[in-house]
C-alpha cells in the first residue's frame, strides 16, 4: 500500500482523528528529512511505520524508514552517517557507546517482552539442547542477550554446551528451524506462533524466561545531530505518540498495516496488534521494574561492566518534556 493510498484510508475510516494526534509542532523542524534505520521490521515498529504513512507529515516531517538485519548491520548505518536517527535495542545503544561512538539514546516507551524460544520436536527442554545449536539474530543483539541468560538459567553455558549461532532475523531463523539446520532458535511474531501451529515445541517466552516487560527499542542519534535539530526531534516524537493513539483509536488501520507492510496473514496481524500495543508508553519512558536485570544480563554478558548513570546513554530532554502533555 502507497503512502497516498494509506493516508485516504486512514482519513476515511479513523473519522475523529484529531481527538487522537499529538500537538501540532511548535516549531518548524530544522531537517524536514529523515532516514530511520530498524534493526528488523517488526509489529513493535507500528508507530514508526504508522508515522510514515500518516503522523509525520503532519509534524512537517518527510520519513524514510530503512529496515537492517539487526542491531550491527543499523549500528554501522548510524556510524557511518547513512541513517540519522536509529531505532534499535538498549543493548545496541551501549555497544555503540562503548565503540567509542558518540550517540546516545533520546526516547524509548517500547517495553514489549515479545520473543520466544521454539525448538524441534524431538527437544524435550531445555537440558535437550546440549551439544546442539541455537539460532540468534546476530552478535550482540538483543536476541543474543536474552538468549545467553534463559540458557544459563537453564543450567546450559552458552557456546560451551550449547553453539550460538547467528541465524538473522525472524524470517530467516524459522526458514533454518524448518529446514532442521538448527535445534531451537528465537523468535517473534509471527513465526513463534506459526512455528507452533506447524509442531515446533515452545521451549520459553522471553517474558517467562526473563523479565515481563523490556526495553525493546530506544530511538537514538549522533549527539551532533540531537544537539543541531530540537525541533526535528520534538516533531519526530509528536508523530511517535500521535501514530500509538491513531493505531489505538482505529485498530483495524493498524492490523492492515501490518498484514501490508510485514505481510502478516490477518490472523497473526490482529494477535500482534494486541501484543504490541500492551507494551507503548506514550511518555517513552524504559520500564524501570525490569531494568535492574536488563542490567543484569548486560553485566554478565560482558556488554558493560557495572550499571551506567543514565546520563551516560540517554538525552532525557524530550522524555521530561513529554511527560507534560503526553497523557491525556
Amino acid at each position: 500500500m502507497d503512502r497516498a493510498t494509506f493516508a485516504r484510508l486512514a482519513a476515511s475510516t479513523l473519522g475523529g482523528a484529531a481527538a487522537v494526534r499529538a500537538r501540532p509542532a511548535a516549531a518548524k523542524p530544522e531537517k524536514p528529512t529523515l532516514t530511520i534505520g530498524t534493526a528488523v521490521d517488526s509489529p513493535t515498529q507500528l508507530p514508526l511505520h504508522l508515522g510514515v504513512a500518516r503522523t509525520f507529515r503532519e509534524q512537517g516531517l518527510d520519513v524514510n524508514a530503512l529496515g537492517f538485519r539487526g542491531d550491527a548491520e543499523v549500528a554501522q548505518a548510524l556510524a557511518g552517517d547513512t541513517i540519522d536517527v536509529s531505532l534499535a535495542s538498549l543493548t545496541g545503544l551501549l555497544n555503540l557507546i562503548s565503540s567509542g561512538q558518540p550517540v546516545m539514546g533520546f526516547f524509548g516507551g517500547f517495553d514489549q517482552a515479545d520473543f520466544a524460544w521454539l525448538a524441534q520436536p524431538s527437544i524435550g527442554g531445555w537440558k535437550d539442547l546440549r551439544g546442539r545449536t541455537i539460532g540468534i539474530s546476530t552478535f550482540g543483539s538483543l536476541t543474543d542477550l536474552i538468549t545467553r541468560f534463559a540458557l544459563r538459567k537453564n543450567g546450559l553455558e552458552p557456546e560451551r554446551d550449547v553453539q550460538i549461532v547467528q541465524a538473522g532475523g525472524s524470517p530467516s531463523a524459522f526458514g533454518a528451524l524448518k529446514a532442521n539446520r538448527l535445534a531451537a532458535s528465537v523468535l517473534g511474531s509471527p513465526f513463534k506462533w506459526q512455528a507452533q501451529d506447524e509442531g515446533l515445541r515452545l521451549l520459553g517466552t522471553q517474558a517467562t524466561e526473563v523479565a515481563p516487560n523490556w526495553p525493546k527499542h530506544v530511538y537514538m542519534a549522533k549527539k551532533p545531530f540531537i544537539d543541531a535539530n530540537p525541533e526535528t526531534i520534538t516533531a519526530l516524537l509528536r508523530g511517535h505518540v500521535a501514530a500509538i493513539r491513531l493505531a489505538r483509536a482505529n485498530r483495524t488501520l493498524a492490523v492492515q498495516l501490518l498484514v501490508d507492510k510485514l505481510k502478516y496473514a490477518e490472523n497473526y496481524a490482529s494477535r500482534a496488534y494486541d501484543e504490541a500495543m500492551a507494551g507503548f508508553d506514550e511518555r517513552g519512558r524504559l520500564p524501570e521494574r525490569s531494568m535492574p536485570t536488563f542490567w543484569k544480563l548486560s553485566i554478565a554478558n560482558g556488554d558493560v561492566k557495572e550499571i551506567w548513570p543514565t546520563s551516560k546513554y540517554l538525552d532525557e530532554r524530550w522524555i521530561n518534556r513529554f511527560a507534560k502533555w503526553a497523557p491525556r
